[in-house]
Parts: structure tokens; C-alpha cells; sequence
């Protein structure tokens, strides 16, 4: 089965132990300070500690999930406030090189849009790094923010001295940027504690609270997506899940059946959390299936 890694950068990635949802992996890069879990159903791997699946999926039809809880840092120095808008942020499925789309494949982004409005595919026949995905408002299934609680957490401090009191021992921290770590507030998501939906902290009418549906359709409006920021007080979680793609058997159904073993030329596939110039990176999730690829 593949092999998850993540990390802030695409050269800083750790090998994570998929399904063990209650150890996520905290990462902090330059634009963003958070936890990590990947959760795959029917996991395996040649080695006996794998978890093969996690009580996340029952009575739920889902493959897999990347759920994701943060904070977004002021870096973005192309506005006098430094925020990151709504419409800056893209979550993108891409790979190094070239990649051989599969046939049929504009049903497959009419298929992808008819779920996600945002989903673009322009960028799916580059040479270098195609890439297909979504605003990151948009994209994720669901969306949750809250107001980060600063007094129960302890930053750390220029030298990595003084670790976050919300870590536990087990957590594995993969940073780029020691010296700006935000409290992300416990991770208390996992399991059959599942994320639910709650975006009213984001607009000026407390009152409003949009559902998945509403909220996608929203953001999808340039305009709209523009007079937003992500608030560096805010804690902001998603989960990003499906029922047809597989990545424990690397094979789609999304009106056509293909493999997307084919499809990536035996490339890992990155999911990068990236600004739309691709220029500043929040964080990556890779999947790499080479061990399908052994006879």
C-alpha cells in the first residue's frame, strides 16, 4: 500500500503511520503552524504495526481523509496587512513531472465540478508540476473555525526550548520555520469525533452559518473569496474526503474507472496546500505507491 508522507516543504517530509488519527503529525512552515492526519480505509503495508483502518470510517462510505487544523501566519506581503485572502489559497493534487491523463478525462473534471465548483483542471498538462485542484475554501468537504485560545498554549521560543503544552510526547513535529510556531489548540478531532461544520466566525453576521453545500457555492465567487482573509487569531480545521478515489489500491472511479498508478507515470502524488502562484507553500501530503509497482 502507499506511503504517506508529510511535512512543510516538498524537501522536508516524514514518513507518517496512516490511521493513527490521534497522533497527527504538527507541522510548521513559513505560512502555517498545524496538525496533519491521514486516514486511509483498508491500509496496508509490509510491516505488522500499519493500521489497517480507523473507526472514522464506520457508517461512513469515504476511501480516505486528510484532515488538517491551523493556524494561517500574516506572510503574504503582496497586501499592506500581510493576510492571506480566500482567494490566494489553492489545495492542489500534482507531481513532479508530466503525467498521461487518463482517457475520457474531460468527464472526470465535469464529474469533479459537479461536486466542487472551484475544481480546476487548467493546469493538468504542464511539463513541470501539473497540477489539478481547488480554492481551499472550496474544496474541502468541511469546515470548521474557532477562535484559537492563546492562554493555554506556550509558543516556542527562538532557541525550540519551550515546546507547545498542547503536544503530547508522541507527536512528531517537522518545522522550517522554529521560530514562529503558533498554538494550534488541542487536536481533539479524531476517531468517530468527527469535524462538523461551523463557519460563522469568518463573516460579520455571527448569525450566518452555511452548510458544506452553501459555503462551496459561496467561495466559489471570485469577488466573495477576495473579501475574506484568513485570520492569524483563528483556528481553522478541514477535512477533505471522497468515496471514488481509492488510494489504498490507487484506482478511481469518477464516471470512467482508471488507475491512477497510470495516470501519474509512477510518480508520487503531492497534495500541496500552496498560494496560486505556487510560490509559498503551507504544507504537502505525498503519496507514494512504488511498492504497487513491485512484482
Amino acid at each position: 500500500m502507499p506511503i504517506v508522507r508529510i511535512g512543510p516543504t516538498f524537501s522536508s517530509l516524514q514518513q507518517y503511520n496512516v490511521n493513527d488519527d490521534q497522533n497527527p503529525i504538527l507541522v510548521n512552515s513559513k505560512n502555517f503552524t498545524g496538525y496533519i492526519t491521514v486516514r486511509l480505509q483498508n491500509h496496508h503495508y509490509k510491516n505488522e504495526n500499519v493500521i489497517e483502518t480507523n473507526s472514522y470510517f464506520e457508517n461512513h462510505r469515504r476511501f480516505f481523509s486528510f484532515q488538517f487544523q491551523g493556524r494561517f501566519k500574516p506572510t503574504n506581503f503582496d497586501r499592506s496587512d500581510h493576510l492571506w485572502t480566500f482567494d490566494d489559497l489553492l489545495f492542489c493534487a500534482e507531481t513532479e513531472k508530466s503525467i498521461s491523463p487518463p482517457m475520457g478525462a474531460s468527464l472526470v473534471v465535469k464529474f469533479a465540478r459537479y461536486i466542487d465548483p472551484g475544481f480546476t483542471a487548467d493546469g493538468m498538462f504542464l511539463e513541470k508540476r501539473p497540477w489539478a485542484g481547488s480554492w481551499l475554501v472550496c474544496g474541502m468537504n468541511v469546515m470548521k473555525v474557532w477562535k484559537a485560545d492563546d492562554n493555554n498554549n506556550t509558543y516556542y521560543d527562538e532557541k525550540m526550548d519551550i515546546f507547545a503544552k498542547n503536544l503530547l510526547p508522541k507527536f512528531t513535529t517537522i518545522s522550517c520555520d522554529p521560530s514562529s510556531l503558533l498554538p494550534v489548540d488541542p487536536w481533539v478531532y479524531h476517531g468517530q469525533n468527527h469535524l462538523s461544520e461551523d463557519t460563522s466566525l469568518i463573516f460579520s453576521d455571527k448569525k450566518v452559518n452555511f452548510n458544506s453545500k452553501k459555503r462551496r457555492t459561496l467561495f466559489f465567487n471570485p469577488i466573495v473569496r477576495q473579501s475574506h482573509a484568513f485570520d492569524p487569531s483563528l483556528v481553522y480545521a478541514f477535512d477533505f474526503f471522497n468515496n471514488f478515489t481509492n488510494f489504498s489500491t490507487m484506482n478511481a472511479d469518477m464516471f470512467i474507472k482508471f488507475s491512477m498508478a497510470n495516470v501519474l507515470k509512477n510518480q508520487p502524488l503531492r497534495f500541496v496546500c500552496r498560494d496560486k502562484k505556487g510560490d509559498s507553500i503551507f504544507f504537502v501530503i505525498e503519496i507514494d505507491y512504488s511498492d504497487l509497482l513491485e512484482k
